[in-house]
Formats: structure tokens, sequence, C-alpha cells
């Protein structure tokens, strides 16, 4: 860990150190989430901008607490290594935080509505929820079930995040559409879609080249959700019809059995010599993984909430000059027919996205010109800093009463689209 006048840096994230004097008020972000989480920091670090200090709390790395600043506390708990586990340290994230002297928390886990509102009632201070997904979509939908079970489960889930979000402060929705669904019950809401921050993708532009879309990448989850086993067959195609193209993936999995699932679908496909897996890079340093690669692969799965989803991943590929194959879906087809530039395949095919990577390659001049003038265009208008943490840092100064209200046009106005899936 170092820590200069520029920034705050750990083994794990980093933030651009405050430079505006601090309010006296503290913002304290527990969550299940993973240490270093893409979106938490953003969001931590429109906060601080704002005059507010911070306790992050979440899981992974080396336990325990540190200050990397003074305005930035962190609490580390035990990398969880499956969903159940997960859930079960929920009680000792929210521990950590009802010991934490906050003028507001800033949730981003469904799980921990009803503890947030048990904290808020208790203390009077309000808590802001930060709505990642659509909830009702994705629980109701993860588990085989006929359709009528299913549309029981994602009413009884939306009607529990109604019930607890209306009684709360406000949300920061990553989509203009989530934000509308809390909008309607008169709850103060922003939409903050997941675009990349320019402090972690400051690395100069670089044009893409012909070379560069022989070298494909994902960065996102691998689970069969997410298209992992898609993943290994699309390598495994390649290998065969264009041995040139290489394949580079991010090993990110959420459990230990997602892990053994993919080094087994590995193992199925017999090893792709041209499949390479990198480890977890920390969120600043994604910027300079995709600067080498040409084309970005997303494989959602026609599961939950994916046909409603526009992948953070996404807005990176797109601001760092590569193309996009992605699952033809409804709302990633929207987001590469209005900023990107690349291929719609059916999201069970492997020879599809096979393909769609083999066209892109053979079309390579007229792939890049495209992508680069879409890379421009989208550093300008997919913007964190100009977009979306202005809204946030209105919000959190409404609920907290510092500063100026939230003008009605940030709180309630309309928003642009895009919902994280990482």
């Amino acid at each position: 860990m170092s820590v200069d006048v520029d920034m705050i840096t750990t083994e794990h994230w980093r933030l651009r150190a405050p430079t505006t004097a601090s309010a006296g008020r503290t913002v304290c972000v527990p969550t299940v989430h993973p240490v270093g989480d893409r979106r938490v920091l953003r969001c931590a670090q429109a906060v601080l901008d704002a005059g507010f200090d911070v306790h992050l709390i979440w899981l992974g790395g080396e336990p325990g607490e540190s200050r990397p600043h003074p305005r930035v506390r962190e609490t580390r708990l035990p990398e969880p290594t499956s969903a159940r586990q997960r859930l079960r340290l929920v009680p000792a994230v929210v521990a950590v935080a009802e010991r934490t002297p906050a003028d507001l928390w800033h949730i981003h886990d469904y799980y921990l509505l009803r503890h947030a509102r048990r904290w808020s009632r208790r203390t009077g201070r309000p808590v802001l929820y930060d709505v990642h997904e659509y909830y009702p979509e994705y629980y109701s939908q993860r588990f085989a079930a006929p359709t009528l079970v299913q549309d029981a489960g994602r009413r009884l889930v939306a009607g529990v995040e109604r019930h607890y979000a209306a009684r709360l402060g406000g949300v920061n929705a990553v989509s203009g559409q989530l934000a509308e669904r809390f909008r309607a019950l008169g709850v103060p809401a922003v939409a903050t879609p997941n675009y990349p921050s320019a402090e972690a993708f400051a690395h100069p532009p670089r044009p893409l080249t012909p070379d560069l879309l022989r070298r494909v990448v994902h960065i996102g989850s691998l689970t069969t959700d997410y298209g992992a086993d898609v993943l290994v067959r699309t390598a495994a195609e390649l290998s065969r019809i264009a041995p040139e193209v290489e394949v580079v993936a991010v090993s990110r999995f959420p459990s230990e059995v997602a892990r053994q699932r993919f080094a087994e679908a590995v193992a199925r496909a017999g090893h792709p010599a041209n499949l390479r897996m990198l480890d977890p890079v920390p969120a600043h340093e994604v910027a300079g993984l995709l600067a080498t690669c040409g084309i970005g692969l997303s494989l959602m799965q026609d599961v939950g909430e994916a046909r409603l989803s526009v992948n953070s991943k996404f807005y990176e590929y797109t601001i760092m000059g590569l193309a996009v194959v992605t699952s033809d879906l409804p709302a990633a087809r929207h987001f590469v027919e209005d900023f990107a530039v690349g291929r719609c395949v059916p999201p069970a095919s492997p020879e599809c996205f096979a393909r769609a990577i083999t066209d892109l390659v053979a079309d390579a001049e007229e792939t890049c010109a495209a992508v680069n003038r879409a890379a421009a265009r989208a550093r300008d208008e997919l913007s964190w800093e100009r977009t979306c943490a202005p809204r946030l840092r209105a919000l959190v100064r409404h609920l907290v009463g510092v500063g100026a209200g939230v003008p009605g046009q940030v709180v309630f106005g309309p928003a642009p689209v895009g919902v994280d899936r990482s």
C-alpha cells in the first residue's frame, strides 16, 4: 500500500486522493461484493470528491482494517468460496457497519435491505440503495421452474424490494429503466450506468489495427449463465478454423464450483492451445489489458435478466477501441447498434461466435476504421465523471442535508440506458 498526494493505492484498488475539504460526514459502504469492485470504487470516488469520508466494508484480500488515507477507512472480511458462504457473511458485514459512526449507508446488495432498514429506523439516518441488477427477474429465473412459479417468485422479490426501498432514503440505479421503477414509488432516484471512469481508463487511446483483431478478450465472470462453457468451445472452434486467433480470458470466478466447472469444460474441449487465462487484474489495470486486444466478448446466456442487461464491459470495450461480439439479446443488441461496432450472435452457439470473430478479422480495414470512429465518440458520451458522478453526488448531498437540494431534473429526469453485468 502507498499513499501520495495524487492517489490512494492498495494491493487491490486505487482511488484519486480527494482535493475537496472534508464536510465531516461519513458514508459507510457495506457490501458482499469483492474487494476492488469497480462500481463500488466509482461511487466511492464520487462521494469523496463531494467532501464525504468513506468506510468501505467488503470481502476478500487480507482480512482486517486499514486506513489508506485520512478520509478512507477499509474493512476486509474473508473471501467467500461460494454464493452460500457469501450470504453467510452478511451479518458480519452488517455488524461492522453498525459499529461505524456513519451519516449514511450506501448499500450495494439486495440482501442488505432488511438490515439497512433496521439501522435507518434505529438511527434516523438515510440509506442509499445501489441497484446493480434487475433483481426480480434475476432471482425468479435463476432456477428451472414452471412459468407460474417463476412469476410468483418475481412478484415476491419485487414486493420485498419495493417495501424496503420505499422506506429508505434514495436509489442509485444502474439504468434509467430501473431508476423509473423506484421513482414510481416516490423514491428519489438517479440513473448511473456503469460508464468507465476516466481515472481508471486514462490509458492513452490507441488506434485499432488489423493485427490486434487476432487477440480476443473476455473480462467478465466465468459462470454457466455468463457463457463460460461457450467461451471454451468458441476457443476450440477458433483453434480449428483460425488458429492464429488468441482468446484471452480473465480468471474471474464467483465460487470454487464455477472454477471447477470451467476447468472441466476446458478439459472436455481438449485444452485449446489458443486459450490463455490471466489472473484477475485490478480495475485500474483493465484499460491496459484491453489496449492489447481487438475484439471483446460477451457471452451472456438467455436466462434471468439477460434480455434487459447491458454488460458493463461493453462500455469498456467500446471506449478502448475494441470491436464487440455478443449474445444477440435485446439490450445488448441495442447497445451495439447505438454505440459500438461488432456482431450479435445466438447465445449458445460457439460456431457463430467463432464465425463472427473471423468475419471481423477478414474485414479488418473496414472494421478498424468503424471501431476507431465509434471509440472517439464513446469517450465523449460514456463518461462516469461527466454523466453519473454529478447525479450521485447531488443525491447524497440531498439525503444527508449537505449543500443545496437535488434539482428535479437530476433525480427525476431521463437517464441514459445501461445496466451492470460484469
